[in-house]
């Protein structure tokens, strides 16, 4: 079974090129995130992918550090900062846990936007998004819950992860989520879902 780097680094160009299913819920996002933000803030975004919403967002905060497991995937977000001239959003290759996001720590805000449901165990990244906050920073996170009649989904995407067609998924409910971002230092400032998405759970917690 290939790592999730390999799976989303053979799938880098791919992912880049499609354009966003719910262009609605997406605007929606960017549009409650922004009423967070500030001139001058730090600002890790986890699982950036090939950078489109840390480039939007760009002129909102005082400096980005867009970080993503996928190499090819860095490539094409400096590609993207190159061509749009924008300078404050820095991509960097690296998991979570690297020493090099630690480095620049502790942020005003983290993001996390369709990353959650990705981690191998969500209760130990939560715990460590809260280390990387500064006290009273906030995380922002939009995150697949397929806990319940999702779950159906395990046995097909299992079957494609060891084809190398799909990456690790963790089957998690909006509620479970909450609390365990709770349970990890945070308070819950906003929770919601948008139009035609109603699996996905975009949740805004402010460390204690």
């Amino acid at each position: 079974m290939p790592t999730s780097e390999q799976f989303w680094d053979k799938m880098a160009s791919d992912y880049a090129a499609k354009p966003i299913k719910n262009m609605d819920a997406y605007s929606k996002t960017l549009e409650r995130t922004r009423l967070y933000l500030h001139s001058d803030d730090t600002v890790l975004e986890l699982g950036c992918g090939s950078g489109s919403t840390a480039l939007l967002l760009s002129r909102h905060v005082g400096h980005i550090w867009a970080s993503d497991l996928s190499s090819r995937l860095v490539e094409i977000g400096r590609e993207k900062a190159k061509e749009q001239k924008v300078e404050n959003v820095e991509f960097v290759h690296a998991d979570m846990y690297d020493e090099a996001l630690a480095a620049n720590a502790p942020y005003d805000c983290i993001w996390a936007f369709n990353f959650m449901h990705l981690l191998e165990d969500i209760p130990a990244g939560i715990k460590h998004m809260n280390q990387l906050l500064k006290p009273g920073g906030v995380l922002i996170s939009k995150t697949g819950c397929l806990a319940g009649r999702y779950s159906l989904l395990r046995i097909p995407i299992t079957i494609m992860q060891w084809l190398g067609k799909a990456p690790h998924v963790s089957y998690i409910s909006a509620a479970r989520l909450e609390a365990v971002m709770v349970d990890q230092g945070f308070e819950i400032l906003e929770s919601c879902t948008f139009p035609k998405a109603a699996e996905t759970r975009f949740v805004v917690a402010r460390k204690l």
